[in-house]
């Protein structure tokens, strides 16, 4: 690969893995570029009605006492990433919560089959813009009451279909800087589910 298309993919890998580091690690300002219709669409098809910021902080109250009763195997599977609300403000962050859909960032959560133990998980998030794919994959684990759920993402990908155009391990941090969700809620039917951040933003993800 000649050093020009080198340094072209290595941009694109860093402009488009921006929203999925910010959910992670930090913020991002409201605008009124974004409009919801795209998540009225999914509760729609879905028929579901997602809480509010309020109702999921008397959520995690109850959590933080006894527990949300979520388990390993209830968090199997592929899930959007379809609101998003600041610790400090009630009302949903409409722009990164519109930008996360338009770029169809979702989390997969497996069993960890190269573990001997049971409560690992192998954890892959990912966006897409149109025909390429940031992938970042590693492993989490529940702990707790709550649970927490821990993880680290140690491998990022740039993709193209099948095809891996660009792949660089990541340095892991400390077990006490890890990021993680402190899980809140999951709906009976097991269509979304709730945490709180790393950080403090909440966020509610949708079954896919």
């Amino acid at each position: 690969m000649n050093i020009s298309k080198f340094l072209i993919i290595e941009a694109a890998l860093v402009i488009a893995s921006i929203p999925l580091l910010f959910l992670i690690q930090g913020g991002i300002r409201k605008s009124p570029l974004f409009k919801n219709s795209n998540k009225e669409e999914l509760l729609r098809k879905n028929s579901l009605t997602l809480p509010d910021k309020k109702k999921l902080i008397e959520l995690e109250k109850n959590v933080l006492s006894q527990g949300s009763g979520i388990e390993f195997d209830s968090l199997l599977g592929d899930w959007k990433f379809i609101s998003v609300w600041k610790k400090d403000i009630d009302e949903e962050d409409s722009f990164f919560s519109s930008l996360l859909r338009v770029f169809s960032a979702k989390i997969k959560f497996k069993k960890n089959i190269s573990s001997n133990h049971s409560h690992k998980l192998a954890v892959m998030a990912s966006i897409q813009f149109g025909l390429l794919t940031i992938e970042f994959s590693g492993s989490g684990y529940l702990k707790g009451k709550q649970p927490l759920l821990p993880f680290f993402l140690n491998l990022i990908e740039l993709k193209s279909g099948s095809n891996i155009l660009l792949s660089r391990s990541l340095e892991e941090p400390e077990e006490k800087e890890k990021p993680f969700f402190g899980l809140i809620a999951l709906e009976e039917n097991g269509k979304w589910l709730s945490a709180r951040r790393q950080g403090g933003a909440m966020i509610i993800l949708l079954k896919d």
